[in-house]
């Protein structure tokens, strides 16, 4: 498992630093480092390293420090002096992805595909939690963190939208469902991360739809809804079910399965902070 990580990163290192070389031990160093498991010494380094003109907007850095915090947040030995590990993993994976230009940006995902597929299963299964739990706010909030560094998973914004809707956030939530339904038709294919979530989203849209209550919302923002397209929205959703790995998962059994990602990774302080973004 070391030597395929260690694999990664230098080949992450690579292509993603354009810095002297002997500036790229500083990179180097970092990436052996989270070989080595010294998550701390991982996320202390990037974060220093993000503070040097030379390197604040290089992707490679905030890529340690979403993979380090990422790590920190999965052990209950780091929970205490690190209880926000997850949105500190999220802040890093956005600025990762924003901070790569188009080919940089294409092959650092690549790269990380496992490791952003990873977070964001951990955050979709915290954010149902909190909507299970009747925090559909703080449900809305982790959802919004995915589409920051992964904007076009669709079935995402869909659930977004949805939670804020039910946390009377009525605005956000039509332009997030809005965004949704003009990109998912029969074509569209998620991401089997987020196949149950886009399932169960166009369930829940359908039943919004049906109750009639805030399509005249929808109308404001030129966005034609109306209670006879319920049966449709939901003839969909059976068909999305093919992109579902195994069965369809029942609610009750969705929310274990939720329950365990949660506790495993409870880094979660209650303020809602605003984000560090440049």
């Amino acid at each position: 498992m070391k030597n395929i990580l260690l694999s990664l990163t230098i080949t992450i290192l690579s292509f993603g630093s354009s810095f002297a070389q002997e500036d790229d031990k500083k990179l180097s160093k970092i990436a052996f480092m989270m070989v080595d498991g010294k998550y701390i010494d991982v996320v202390d380094k990037a974060e220093k390293l993000a503070e040097d003109p030379d390197y604040r907007r290089n992707p490679t850095t905030y890529m340690y420090i979403a993979q380090g915090y990422f790590e920190l947040a999965k052990n209950w030995e780091y929970q205490e002096d690190y209880p926000n590990a997850i949105k500190e993993s999220l802040k890093g994976a956005y600025k990762m992805v924003k901070y790569a230009d188009k080919e940089e940006n294409e092959k650092i995902i690549k790269v990380n595909n496992d490791f952003l597929t990873d977070l964001k299963d951990t955050v979709i299964k915290i954010s149902e939690i909190y909507y299970d739990t009747d925090n559909p706010r703080k449900a809305a909030y982790y959802m919004s963190k995915i589409v920051k560094f992964d904007p076009d998973d669709y079935a995402v914004w869909l659930m977004k939208g949805i939670y804020e809707i039910k946390a009377r956030n009525i605005g956000e939530g039509v332009k997030s469902i809005k965004l949704a339904m003009e990109n998912i038709d029969a074509k569209y294919v998620p991401d089997e991360v987020s196949a149950q979530t886009l399932v169960n989203g166009l369930e829940e849209w359908a039943t919004l739809v049906k109750n009639g209550e805030y399509n005249k919302y929808f109308e404001a923002y030129k966005f034609e809804v109306n209670e006879s397209q319920a049966a449709g929205i939901l003839s969909m959703s059976k068909d999305m079910e093919k992109y579902l790995i195994g069965e369809k998962i029942d609610v009750q059994s969705r929310k274990k399965e939720s329950e365990v990602i949660y506790k495993s990774f409870k880094s979660d302080g209650e303020d809602e902070e605003t984000d560090d973004e440049e």
